[in-house]
C-alpha cells in the first residue's frame, strides 16, 4: 500500500485544520465562531450525517452484528477509569482536580473529532462501530466522569476562597438523562429505527440531510484550527499529573483496546476503530461539565488545547501502525 495514498484522509484533515488557524489568525474566526460550529456539528451536521450514512450502508443482520461490539469499549473505557482513579492517588493530584483528572483519563473526543477523523481514515464503514464507542462513552462519562466533577466542585471552591465543603449531587437523575440524551444519539436512533423497519427516506428529504450531515468534517477541522489558534500553549507550565494525562490520552487507552481485542475475537475494521477513538484528545464536554460543577474548567480547558494539538501527530501516527500491521 502507497503511503500517501493511505494518508490522503489525513493530509486532507490536516488542510481543513490549518485554514481554520490561519482564517483565525486573518481575524475571520474567534473563540465564539469555534462554538458555534461545535453546537451546529454536534446538533445538526453528525445527526444528519448518521442517519443518511447508516441507513445507506447497513442492513438489519449488520445492525445486529455492530449492537454486540458495545461489550468492548464497555470493558476497555471501565478499565481505563479504574486505572485513572488509581493513578489520581497514587500520583496524589490535590483533590480539587481529582474528579476531572479521573474523567479526562478515561474520555475522549470520540463524537465531534472521532467520527469525522475516522470516517476520512477508515470510510463510511466505521461510524457505526465510532457510534457504539460514542454511545458508551456518553452513558460512562454523565455517570461516573460527571460525579466525580461534582466531587471536585466544593473541594475547588473550598481551596479558592475557603467555603465550606457541601455533599455532591447524585450520580444519576434526571439531568444525567437530559446529557446522554444527545442529538447524535437521537440521530442514530432514528436510523436504526428506519433500518430495521425497513423505512426509505423520500429523496427531497435523504438529499438535505446528506447535505446537512456533509457538513461535519468541514466544521470538526475547522473547530480543531480555531481552538489550536486561540490555545497559549506557550504559558502552560506541565505538571506531572498533566504529563501523566498525556500518557493516559495517547498510550494507556489504546492499549487497553489492544489488550482487549487480543482476548476478545472482533473484526479488524472495529479493533482499528476503537484505537483510534481511545487515541482521541480530551473530550470537550468535559470542560462545560466542569463549569457546571464548578470544577476546574481552566485546568480542563488547557489539557483539551494541549492534547488537541499533540493528536495532530498521534492519529497518523497511530493510522499507519494500524494499516501497516504493526499493532
Amino acid at each position: 500500500m502507497d503511503i500517501f495514498e493511505s494518508l490522503s484522509g489525513v493530509f486532507s484533515c490536516m488542510l481543513m485544520i490549518a485554514l481554520g488557524t490561519w482564517l483565525t489568525h486573518r481575524g475571520w474566526f474567534d473563540e465564539a465562531t469555534g462554538r458555534l460550529f461545535s453546537r451546529l456539528a454536534m446538533t445538526i451536521a453528525i445527526p444528519c450525517y448518521m442517519i443518511v450514512s447508516m441507513t445507506k450502508s447497513y442492513t438489519r443482520h449488520d445492525l445486529v452484528q455492530a449492537g454486540t461490539a458495545a461489550a468492548v469499549p464497555l470493558v476497555v473505557m471501565l478499565t481505563v477509569w479504574a486505572i485513572g482513579v488509581a493513578v489520581s492517588f497514587l500520583a496524589r493530584v490535590p483533590a480539587q482536580r481529582r474528579g476531572a483528572f479521573q474523567a479526562m483519563f478515561f474520555v475522549s473526543n470520540s463524537g465531534f473529532i472521532g467520527f469525522p477523523v475516522n470516517v476520512a481514515l477508515f470510510g463510511e464503514a466505521a461510524l457505526p462501530y465510532a457510534v457504539i464507542y460514542y454511545l458508551v462513552q456518553t452513558l460512562l462519562f454523565w455517570t461516573i466522569g460527571v460525579y466525580g466533577l461534582s466531587l471536585d466542585g466544593p473541594r475547588f471552591a473550598a481551596q479558592r476562597d475557603g467555603s465550606v465543603v457541601v455533599v455532591p449531587r447524585p450520580a444519576f437523575g434526571l439531568s444525567t438523562l437530559r446529557n446522554i440524551v444527545t442529538p447524535p444519539l437521537v440521530g442514530s436512533v432514528l436510523a436504526v429505527v428506519l433500518i430495521l423497519g425497513g423505512i426509505k427516506l423520500p429523496t427531497f428529504l435523504s438529499s438535505t440531510l446528506g447535505y446537512l450531515g456533509g457538513m461535519t468534517t468541514p466544521l470538526a477541522m475547522l473547530f480543531l484550527g480555531i481552538a489550536i489558534y486561540v490555545s497559549n500553549l506557550k504559558a502552560v507550565r506541565m505538571s506531572r499529573d498533566m504529563w501523566i494525562l498525556v500518557a493516559a490520552r495517547f498510550l494507556i487507552a489504546p492499549a487497553v483496546v489492544l489488550l482487549v481485542t487480543s482476548l476478545i475475537e472482533v473484526p479488524d475494521l472495529m479493533r482499528k476503530v476503537y484505537v483510534i477513538e481511545a487515541a482521541m484528545p480530551v473530550m470537550t464536554q468535559v470542560s462545560i461539565a466542569a463549569r457546571a460543577y464548578n470544577a476546574d474548567a481552566g485546568y480542563i480547558a488547557v489539557m483539551t488545547g494541549l492534547t488537541t494539538v499533540m493528536g495532530l501527530v498521534t492519529i497518523p501516527a497511530y493510522f499507519l501502525l494500524l494499516q501497516f500491521g504493526l499493532l
